[in-house]
């Protein structure tokens, strides 16, 4: 059995990276893959509840960075080991929203918590995994949020999420600590501009994986 692929999305706010790993994992299906998008937090049925606690507000009762850090670590947990491990040994693909990155960007360059702790916090719920490819979606923090707002007009969502309102500093962070992870790291991360149209950058992430897995995706 030949083991699946992991593929992750990272980005801030705005950069349309879920409808990005829906047109990935729709083109690797018709290909003749066997993929499954999912995100993070989430994936599992315990980790969709760890989610609506981490994104939505709470009101009276604010969660702080450290409680932050421990539910995205137990929902990391769970994801591995009851999602992708096993379905990676099968032959099944995942491409997910998001995994360790966002934590170690979200809560420690942006929120500031130790990084050589979130290393360790981060290898432990994850057993190891690492993603075989990272696409890094980047945008200027400004058309992010804009984009978000847009987005959310009308629906109240952009107030009650925790990480959509946050400050343009901290959005400014956010993308300063993805394209530090990148640097870092470039032999698993690609960095591609999510400034353009949704049809131009999903043919940019086409071409992306096709170079780096040997593929002719549709």
């Amino acid at each position: 059995m030949v083991r699946g692929k992991f593929i992750t999305f990272e980005g801030g706010e705005g950069t349309g990276k879920s409808t990005q790993v829906r047109l990935l994992a729709d083109a690797m299906n018709r290909s003749g893959w066997n993929v499954k998008a999912v995100r993070s937090p989430g994936g599992t049925k315990v980790g969709e509840k760890l989610r609506s606690i981490l994104k939505t507000r709470e009101e009276g009762e604010e969660l702080t960075a450290e409680t932050e850090l421990l539910l995205f670590g137990a929902c990391h947990s769970q994801m591995v080991e009851r999602l992708l491990k096993p379905g990676l040994a099968d032959g099944i693909s995942f491409i997910s929203d998001r995994f360790f990155d966002s934590t170690m960007v979200y809560q420690g360059y942006a929120r500031g918590l130790d990084l050589e702790m979130l290393e360790r916090i981060n290898a432990f719920s994850c057993r190891g995994l690492k993603p075989d490819l990272t696409i890094l979606l980047d945008i200027e923090p400004e058309l992010g949020m804009r984009r978000s707002s847009i987005r959310a007009a009308g629906t109240g969502a952009l107030e009650n999420d925790r990480f959509d309102s946050e400050t343009l500093a901290f959005h400014t962070a956010v993308r300063e600590g993805f394209l530090t992870i990148a640097a870092k790291e470039p032999e698993r991360f690609r960095i591609i501009s999510a400034s353009g149209t949704i049809d131009e950058v999903a043919a940019a992430v086409k071409d992306c994986v096709n170079h780096e897995f040997g593929l002719e995706i549709l």
